[in-house]
């Protein structure tokens, strides 16, 4: 698995990410890059490279093109039914609760004028 962080802000420089970057991140694991980008996919959005590095701690930072759309409460059940299918990840409560909690993150990456995603490095 693949933990991503995934940070608004408002800088776009390696040294303002180390700086913030534990003020308000969300962290989530995936299979791979390309589970991210379905899952990016799905919320309406989808990844660009970016050339930052000299990151503590991660391997690669893309960022996310545009603001995601965040689904509402009646709607989250469908939704992570479809991610489960597309995706062919397991059904089990840590999925259902990590899907949950980045769908709240939304709103405060979409206030981001960056919108960063890091895949952090295997310690």
């Amino acid at each position: 698995m693949i933990k991503f962080s995934f940070l608004p802000l408002k800088k776009l420089s390696a040294a303002h990410i180390n700086e913030h970057r534990f003020d308000i991140e969300e962290v989530i694991s995936l299979a791979s890059v390309e589970e991210l980008k379905l899952l990016l996919n799905m919320y309406g959005s989808t990844l660009s490279e970016s050339d930052l590095n000299n990151v503590a701690g991660v391997s690669h930072v893309w960022l996310i093109d545009k603001k995601l759309k965040p689904q509402n409460e009646a709607s989250i059940d469908s939704f992570y039914n479809q991610w489960l299918a597309k995706s062919k990840r397991d059904n089990d409560f840590g999925e259902f609760c990590q899907l949950v909690s980045f769908n709240s993150f939304i709103t405060a990456l979409n206030k981001g004028k960056f919108k960063v995603v890091m895949a952090l490095a295997n310690h």
